[in-house]
């Protein structure tokens, strides 16, 4: 266990956190466009001095491991990671527009989920690094 310390705080807060794109629309489909929504969401993490610890970007939605201080509610790390990277990713794949013309990339909703007792850093861990794994079906 790591923890961290402000002027005022020591903390040890991670969430997982989970948010689509508008519409569902499987986007990230490129591996260039998938390492560079990774860069620009941990350069706007390290701005706000949020720690994102995995990240994974799925065609139409993404998880990530996160702490922040107390300072920040789950609430604002939501709004601050999607407002920011909407910003660049705009600027940067033009192609956006055509599929967002009303300027919104991610829905407004987002899913959150604390670590604790019974659900380990490690555990959430795992489960993000699944996510853009290839599911087999069982027969």
């Amino acid at each position: 266990m790591t923890v961290k310390r402000t002027s005022h705080s020591l903390y040890d807060l991670w969430y997982h956190m989970a948010w689509s794109t508008k519409y569902r629309k499987k986007i990230f489909t490129n591996p260039r466009t998938i390492q560079r929504v990774k860069e620009i969401l941990r350069a706007i993490a390290y701005h706000y001095d949020i720690d994102i610890q995995e990240v994974e970007i799925c065609p139409n939605h993404i998880h990530l491991l996160a702490s922040a201080p107390p300072r920040l509610a789950p609430s604002q790390i939501a709004q601050i990671l999607k407002s920011k990277s909407t910003d660049i990713l705009f600027k940067e794949f033009p192609w956006l527009k055509n599929e967002y013309w009303g300027g919104e990339i991610w829905v407004t909703g987002y899913f959150v989920r604390s670590v604790g007792q019974y659900l380990t850093k490690e555990q959430i861990q795992k489960y993000i690094q699944k996510q853009s794994k290839p599911r087999q079906m069982r027969i």
